[in-house]
């Protein structure tokens, strides 16, 4: 954990709010954030770098207590780390950011002109852009809309294309497999326990996927929009995708998060991404 991440991740909700709607833009708030990181005074990143040297010192004391035991540290093969296979570079681009994203692109450099002298380009830009956008009228959204909606089945179509053309290309999966049981381990005559290797120090804030797992419970949703959602087949997607942490951050209606469903022809990952602006 740098110092850099540290400061990311305590001043993410501030750039959030900063950043408006392009904050659902991929890399945008990591981007301002790095922006931010690189103007501050060098007594205000002292803090970052003291709390990340202690968490390294931490690890790096557990992970010699760890190899003093015994234990052994197994680096990933390069096999490994190439098993899943990359993405083809050719393959159809799909459009990101809803109707905002169109609007974003029209008017990003009308807006970077309008910002007066001395200002954060890349925050402030999102700001106004942000504020402007939610200023128009549903009616005055619609063309945006209407045109991120006529590239998604522009999208659509090529991708049809695309797969036809390779069939040895797949659809990224919908819904994690469910993990099978562990084997059982061959008893061997030795019981001596292995020791467990320390695991990375982290910020702490968030919940990782095990605790999320644990916490798990039905999600409320709308009984009106669950009800369409049932008559679609969406329903088991619609409390997938309303359950999702990211999701429940951008507090969308659960009508726009059908809405992105039905977008997606109830695929609940290109759903989340619409809404993401991934």
């Amino acid at each position: 954990m740098t110092a850099f991440f540290l400061y990311t991740d305590e001043q993410r909700p501030i750039i959030v709010k900063q950043l408006g709607e392009e904050a659902k833009v991929r890399g945008m708030v990591v981007k301002t954030a790095a922006a931010q990181w690189k103007e501050l005074p060098d007594e205000k990143k002292a803090p970052y770098e003291k709390r990340a040297a202690a968490a390294k010192a931490e690890y790096d004391a557990a992970l010699e207590s760890f190899k003093q035991m015994g234990g052994e540290v197994v680096r990933k093969r390069k096999a490994d780390k190439d098993a899943k296979p990359k993405k083809d570079k050719d393959a159809p681009k799909k459009p990101v950011g809803g109707g905002y994203g169109q609007f974003m692109a029209e008017n990003r450099e009308k807006i970077v002109k309008s910002l007066p002298a001395g200002s954060n380009v890349v925050a402030d830009t999102g700001k106004a852009a942000g504020a402007q956008w939610k200023a128009l009228s549903e009616n005055d959204k619609k063309p945006y809309e209407d045109k991120y909606n006529e590239k998604m089945k522009e999208y659509h179509a090529a991708m049809e294309e695309y797969k036809a053309n390779h069939p040895a290309e797949k659809e990224e999966e919908e819904e994690e497999e469910a993990s099978p049981p562990p084997k059982k381990a061959k008893k061997t005559e030795k019981t001596e326990k292995t020791p467990t290797p320390p695991k990375p120090v982290k910020s702490g804030k968030g919940k990782g996927r095990g605790a999320a797992k644990a916490e798990k419970a039905e999600v409320e949703v709308d009984t009106k929009v669950l009800a369409e959602a049932t008559k679609l087949g969406y329903e088991a997607a619609l409390r997938n995708l309303a359950g999702r942490a990211d999701v429940k951050d951008l507090k969308k209606s659960d009508n726009d998060l059908l809405g992105a469903l039905k977008t997606s022809g109830g695929l609940v990952n290109p759903a989340r991404h619409a809404l993401l602006g991934a």
